[in-house]
């Protein structure tokens, strides 16, 4: 009898500690959110009836606590899918992708697993939100930190996905094709000595695209490289000449309330 019970309670332990919550390392305070919504790629809003939105402290502690997944299931991703999104400071720092017709939701570590709709159907109905997103484009990071700073005064603004501004931007140098250089990878192996005497490996990126320039004429080979305007200014390389500078444009996307 006391091996029997030992073993449920074993058993009972094991499937306490297997569920897992939502964020069980998430310290919530006054600027932490949980947002149920549609994605914003969903033109129809499928799902725009679960939307909700929850930022009293003691109530994420509780739908944290609350929130439960079944068993681990194969990694699936339903179009169109629902979001659940936990904001911190106006940062996403995590999000589960839920799929309400295959009943499961893929989590912020890339694991799938069953999930009750039902958790989260019925919180609308106290809790109902609604937003808007902007696209705006910026030609730096400076751009871009000042913008972030004016809607961080918007009482409305909720959280951004900035943009990553890995180049300032990308040029072009053009090759003759001949026994020396036949190909675009024989290009590439002679300026990678070049280029890396002025930044280092992984501060560029060197590529050859087939674009109308290159499919129009095929006895030479235009190479683009992105980087910094610094490598552009500074790449010497016999008599050829860079060209072409264009500063890269990224986007951010900003989401408010409606």
């Amino acid at each position: 009898m006391k091996k029997i019970l030992l073993l449920i309670s074993l058993a009972l332990t094991s499937q306490v500690f297997s569920q897992k919550v939502l964020f069980d390392t998430l310290k919530v305070d006054s600027k932490t959110k949980i947002i149920g919504r549609y994605p914003q790629y969903d033109k129809s809003k499928t799902y725009e009836k679960y939307n909700f939105i929850i930022e009293d402290s003691a109530s994420i502690v509780d739908f944290i606590k609350t929130l439960k997944l079944g068993d681990e299931v194969k990694n699936s991703f339903e179009t169109p899918s629902f979001m659940l999104t936990v904001i911190k400071n106006y940062d996403e720092i995590g999000s589960w992708t839920i799929n309400p017709t295959l009943k499961s939701a893929m989590t912020h570590d890339g694991h799938t697993y069953q999930f009750d709709l039902n958790q989260i159907s019925k919180l609308n109905e106290n809790n109902y939100f609604n937003y808007l997103y902007e696209q705006k484009s910026f030609s730096n990071s400076s751009e871009y930190v000042n913008y972030l700073k004016q809607q961080k005064n918007n009482p409305k603004f909720l959280f951004d996905y900035s943009p990553h501004f890995k180049y300032e931007g990308s040029f072009e140098i053009g090759f003759k094709k001949s026994e020396r250089f036949p190909h675009p990878k024989a290009i590439s192996e002679y300026l990678k000595p070049y280029i890396e005497k002025i930044v280092n490996h992984g501060e560029y990126n060197l590529v050859y695209i087939f674009d109308e320039k290159n499919k129009k004429d095929r006895e030479q080979y235009t190479m683009t490289i992105s980087g910094s305007k610094k490598l552009f200014d500074n790449l010497k390389v016999e008599k050829l000449k860079t060209e072409n500078w264009q500063p890269i444009i990224e986007e951010g996307y900003f989401f408010y309330k409606k």
